[in-house]
């Protein structure tokens, strides 16, 4: 998987490169836009970057539901050692401890991510407060991002290609591992 990143200053630029993308079989689902001119984006019938995307919901919410479950499970194992209530505790509730533990890091992880704008976006953050369009592109095949870049560049001069990543995510990383090209 490959993730591209380009700016550019015009929704039209946006609108075009769109267009583009579909006539490599990349629809909506393919790309997102990240700006702060979500009207526009909608009037253009651009795919505007979801909850998901612009925020570190995802990223913070794997993050706390596996500090979480591993709170879990060294808490599970604290009261089957020391059996607190003196009681001794089966392998269902030994689970069941360390699964709402977990389900707590994560309910707590995910209303932090809400909170903070996704880590691979934060290079950008500027360009977007200045009013630029930030268009992500996924693509699944990895070798299909070379050609679709020369396609880009030959097409629309005016969209700059800052960055690119292998799109996974990184649960220990607070940080993208890419280096943007406008830093």
């Amino acid at each position: 998987m490959r993730t591209l990143y380009y700016l550019m200053d015009r929704l039209d630029t946006a609108r075009d490169m769109a267009a583009t993308l579909r006539e490599f079989n990349i629809d909506d689902s393919g790309y997102f836009i990240v700006s702060k001119d979500h009207d526009g984006l909608r009037r253009h019938s651009l795919h505007d970057a979801s909850v998901f995307a612009e925020t570190d919901l995802i990223h913070s919410g794997l993050r706390g539901a596996i500090i979480g479950g591993l709170c879990g499970l060294l808490f599970a194992l604290w009261m089957a050692v020391m059996q607190p209530f003196d009681m001794e505790m089966g392998l269902l509730t030994f689970l069941l401890v360390a699964l709402l533990v977990g389900h707590f890091g994560a309910w707590v992880g995910g209303m932090v991510g809400l909170s903070h704008e996704n880590y691979k976006l934060t290079p950008f953050h500027e360009a977007i407060a200045h009013g630029k369009y930030l268009m992500v592109v996924n693509l699944r095949d990895a070798a299909r991002a070379r050609p679709l870049k020369e396609v880009l560049h030959r097409r629309h001069p005016e969209a700059h290609f800052e960055a690119e990543d292998s799109g996974a995510l990184s649960l220990l990383s607070s940080k993208p591992e890419f280096r943007p090209r406008h830093l």
